[in-house]
C-alpha cells in the first residue's frame, strides 16, 4: 500500500477490511482478511517487542477521530506538506496519512529505506513542514551532525522516550522536536508536547493530553483511557477460528500496561507494568534498575534482561551495546544498593541491540541471540 492510497475518499468511504500487516506476518494477515471479509475494519499488528505481536481492530472512524485530534494538537492546516519516513503499517506511519486526509494538506512517502543524509535531503527539496520520527532516527540526524530544513516547523516523535539530552542536541541542530506519548491501541498519539515549548528546552514530560482522550489512573498505577480513537478489539487465533477481545471495560475504559503519572501539566510516562517481575517472591521494577544502569553506561544502549530462573523466579542480566564493555564497578555500586534479590549479574555486551522496524529492542530477538545462561 503507498500513502497516496491512503489519501482517497475510496479508502476512508469502503466498508471492507484492509489489513496493515508487517513483514513476516503478512500470511497471517491474508488469513485474517479472509476470515473478515465484508466487515468494515482497519487491522493492525502491535510492535511486538516483548512478546508475540497483536492484531488490533479499527473502525475506520475510530482512525478518522485520532487523525482530527492530533491535527488540532499540531495545528495542521491544508498549507501544510508531510513527509512519511515511518511504515505505513504502523499507526505512526499510517496515522500521518490518516492527518493528511482530513486535512486536506500534501503528504509525500520517504522512498527507499531510512538514511539520515538522504531524509535531510528530501525534507529540503520538498519542503515539508511537519514530520514523525522514532528515537534511533533523531539519533542518526544528530550522530551525522545534520541540520533542520528552514522549512519544518515540527517533528513528533514516538515509538519511545526521547534522552533529554539527545533532544536538546538535535534541536540545537534546529530540529524542532516534540516528544509524545501514545500506543497502537489509540491509533496514535495521546500526549504530545505543546507547539509553544518549541522556545524552550526540548522535554521528554511531562506532555499535553490531546483533545478527545480522557484519562485516569488504576489502582495499579496503569494508564486507563476513553475515547473515540480507540480501538474496537484485540483478534487471536483459537482452534483456527477468530477470537475477539473486547477493547473497553466498565465504563467504556480501556486499561493499558503502562505506568504513568497524571498531574496538571499533563502525562509522565514511568514504564510498563510487564517490566515488574518477582523475584524470591519479592516484586521488582526492572525499568528502576535498568535506569540505574544507564546512568553509569551513558555513551553506550543498554538493557536489562530478565531470564527465567527455576529457584529464583528470574535472574537479570544487564545487556550493554558495546563488544569491549566490563562494566564491573558498575554492576558493583549498582548492587551495593539495593536488595540481595534485585542484584544484577555481570555484563554481557553484544555488537548491537536487536531492534524491531520503528527502533524499539527486540526483547524476543535479544533472548534467543543470548541463548540459554
Amino acid at each position: 500500500m503507498e500513502a497516496s492510497d491512503l489519501r482517497e475518499p475510496a479508502f476512508w468511504e469502503s466498508g471492507d477490511c484492509r489489513i496493515l500487516a508487517p513483514p513476516g506476518l503478512e500470511e497471517e494477515g491474508a488469513r485474517l482478511g479472509q476470515q473478515l471479509t465484508g466487515e468494515e475494519a482497519i487491522i493492525f499488528a502491535t510492535s511486538g517487542s516483548c512478546g508475540l505481536p497483536k492484531w488490533v481492530l479499527f473502525r475506520r472512524a475510530s482512525l478518522l477521530a485520532s487523525a482530527v485530534s492530533v491535527n488540532d494538537h499540531l495545528q495542521i492546516t491544508p498549507d501544510d506538506r508531510l513527509l512519511v519516513p515511518l511504515p505505513l503499517y504502523h499507526v505512526g506511519g499510517f496515522g500521518m496519512a490518516a492527518r493528511s486526509y482530513v486535512s486536506g494538506c500534501s503528504l509525500r512517502q520517504f522512498p527507499g529505506s531510512w538514511n539520515a543524509p538522504s531524509f535531510t535531503e528530501e525534507l529540503e527539496k520538498s519542503g515539508c513542514t511537519l514530520t514523525s520520527l522514532v528515537p534511533t532516527q533523531v539519533h542518526d540526524l544528530v550522530a551525522c551532525e545534520l541540520e533542520a530544513p528552514s522549512s519544518l516547523r515540527a517533528v513528533v516523535v514516538g515509538g519511545a522516550g526521547m534522552k533529554e539530552a539527545e533532544g536538546q542536541a538535535a534541536r540545537d541542530l534546529g530540529w524542532p522536536l516534540l516528544q509524545s506519548y501514545g500506543m497502537t491501541e489509540a491509533g496514535s498519539q495521546v500526549a504530545t508536547d505543546v507547539l509553544g515549548n518549541l522556545s524552550q528546552n526540548f522535554r521528554a514530560a511531562p506532555l499535553s493530553i490531546l483533545w478527545g482522550w480522557e484519562c485516569r489512573v488504576g489502582e495499579d498505577g496503569c494508564l486507563q483511557l476513553r475515547g473515540e480513537a480507540l480501538f474496537e478489539c484485540y483478534l487471536r487465533w483459537e482452534r483456527g477460528e477468530i477470537c475477539r477481545s473486547e477493547a473497553r471495560g466498565k465504563g467504556g475504559w480501556f486499561v493499558s500496561s503502562d505506568l504513568v503519572e497524571l498531574g496538571e501539566k499533563g502525562l509522565t510516562m514511568q514504564g510498563r507494568i510487564d517490566r515488574r517481575v518477582k523475584i524470591l517472591g519479592e516484586l521488582v521494577d526492572v525499568q528502576v534498575l535498568e535506569d540505574e544502569l544507564r546512568a553509569h553506561f551513558k555513551e553506550y544502549e543498554v538493557h536489562v534482561l530478565p531470564l527465567p530462573d527455576e529457584r529464583r523466579g528470574w535472574r537479570l542480566l544487564p545487556v550493554v551495546e558495546g563488544s569491549n564493555v566490563e562494566g564491573r564497578d558498575a554492576i558493583e555500586s549498582i548492587n551495593g544498593e539495593v536488595a540481595g534479590y534485585a542484584r544484577l549479574e555481570a555484563v554481557c555486551a553484544v555488537e548491537r541491540l536487536p531492534r524491531t522496524a520503528l527502533g524499539k529492542i527486540d526483547v524476543v530477538a535479544l533472548r534467543e541471540e543470548i541463548g540459554p545462561r
